[in-house]
């Protein structure tokens, strides 16, 4: 008989937007017991489980069972998609080093994954903004991520059965988060044209994206508080689609970069993404407002001012001319 033992309870958000999350965050509770007490894993052991407090998109926890410990994810959207294993393997093939993931499965209706817990800092805890670019961190974030998009893809969007939601980047910038985005930062006057033509950024990324013929396997949040600070880096907790690297890219400088403000720091991520090669200046500045676009409504809900002051700050000074 296993003994499961709880020693919190899941932190709730205070955010109204994030009322259904915060139901099912506590309704997965009872789930999260029938699964430890029916697994092979635990049979006849004493397990207590600990939820994590960072990190309102999921329901994580560490399971600690006969001295050793594993990490138990729950993905909370039901967009989410439920591949998060499979990119870990195909990164880990690649070189890069991930989390050893044990099984996934459907628990209480979500997608959650059973994965090796590494006992290492984040870097975004372990290191300062000053020291990541001392020691060349953002240099090799950059390094890492474009190993990470080698592996080629079909298509583009959240991926089921291995296949992606859509087989052209055209039709994927069409779909209702982006476009239901757009109308949210119009009505409230967000993002004016002053800070970019929208039109003349799908344009420049689909020209740039079509002719590339392929896509990648992206993490879409890619930044130092989902890398553990251990040597070489170890990458965890993507949202992962398809799409093309300077998608990825973009969407990493404007989560953990260009959102905080952090004046310095595009130059070095994007020096050791490309190295010395020639880039799309543009698709890229195109991508970051592409990110603006599908996260700022949800950061202006929040009352996040400051940083969506630090992203029109940024976009003004970048813009993307037609």
């Amino acid at each position: 008989m296993v003994n499961v033992v709880f020693k919190n309870q899941p932190k709730l958000s205070e955010y109204e937007i994030q009322k259904d999350f915060n139901e099912r965050r506590l309704a997965l509770i009872p789930h999260i017991k029938d699964f430890i007490s029916e697994h092979n894993l635990f049979k006849d052991s004493d397990v207590s489980i600990t939820f994590l407090e960072k990190g309102m998109g999921s329901l994580v926890t560490i399971i600690e069972c006969l001295e050793k410990k594993l990490i138990l994810k729950i993905p909370l959207s039901k967009n989410f998609s439920g591949n998060e294993g499979l990119f870990l393997k195909v990164w880990q093939q690649s070189g890069i080093r991930v989390p050893q993931v044990i099984e996934e499965g459907i628990l209480g209706g979500h997608n959650y994954i059973l994965m090796e817990y590494i006992d290492y800092p984040l870097l975004a805890e372990k290191y300062s903004y000053e020291e990541f670019i001392e020691k060349d961190i953002y240099i090799k974030m950059g390094r890492t991520l474009r190993l990470m998009h080698g592996p080629e893809a079909k298509g583009y969007g959240r991926v089921s059965d291995d296949q992606a939601e859509f087989l052209e980047f055209s039709e994927w910038l069409k779909n209702s988060e982006i476009q239901n985005s757009i109308k949210y930062i119009q009505e409230n006057n967000l993002l004016g044209e002053e800070y970019g033509s929208i039109e003349s950024a799908f344009k420049i990324l689909t020209d740039h994206i079509q002719g590339a013929g392929k896509s990648s396997y992206c993490h879409n949040d890619f930044g130092g508080s989902n890398i553990f600070a251990t040597d070489p880096i170890t990458v965890f907790d993507p949202n992962p689609s398809f799409n093309n690297g300077y998608i990825d890219l973009g969407r990493s400088l404007f989560n953990h970069i260009v959102s905080r403000g952090l004046i310095l720091a595009p130059e070095f991520l994007i020096k050791g993404y490309f190295g010395e090669e020639i880039y799309n200046k543009k698709a890229l500045q195109a991508s970051v407002l592409l990110s603006g676009i599908i996260k700022i409504p949800s950061m202006h809900k929040k009352n996040n001012l400051n940083g969506i002051k630090n992203i029109q700050e940024y976009l003004l000074k970048n813009k993307i001319s037609s």
